[in-house]
């Protein structure tokens, strides 16, 4: 009955296993269009794709870098906050050079937050 017990629970860790993102580091250079020439630096700039959990429930897909991308480029930070309050000074970056990415977020038990995070320098 134990061994029968043991296994289940085994089972179960095995099924419940955590979900990985591939990352990337200091990737030279990101282009948006095809213009060649150098631009404005604009410093650096940040764009997440997040999702929530509450309860075991994950609300939505996981995180996709190409919102992340899409939100490094227009300004925006979190995919999340931007449905929600339409963030971004309405101006898109050319390029992004020396891209990383990485994990963020938190796990409460109840409410879990899931971010893929886009980091870089850009340019105008």
């Amino acid at each position: 009955m134990l061994n029968r017990i043991l296994a289940c629970v085994a089972g179960l860790a095995l099924l419940s296993g955590c979900t990985h993102y591939p990352y990337a580091e200091n990737v030279k250079m990101i282009s948006y269009d095809d213009d060649v020439s150098a631009g404005k630096s604009v410093g650096p700039v940040r764009g997440a794709d997040c999702t929530w959990t509450i309860l075991g429930y994950q609300m939505g897909g996981a995180p996709t870098l190409d919102k992340a991308m899409a939100n490094a480029r227009i300004g925006a930070g979190e995919a999340f906050s931007d449905q929600w309050s339409k963030k971004g000074n309405g101006e898109t970056l050319r390029y992004i050079n020396n891209v990383s990415t990485s994990h963020d977020g938190f796990n409460a038990g109840i409410v879990a937050k899931n971010c893929l995070v886009v980091k870089g320098a850009g340019y105008k």
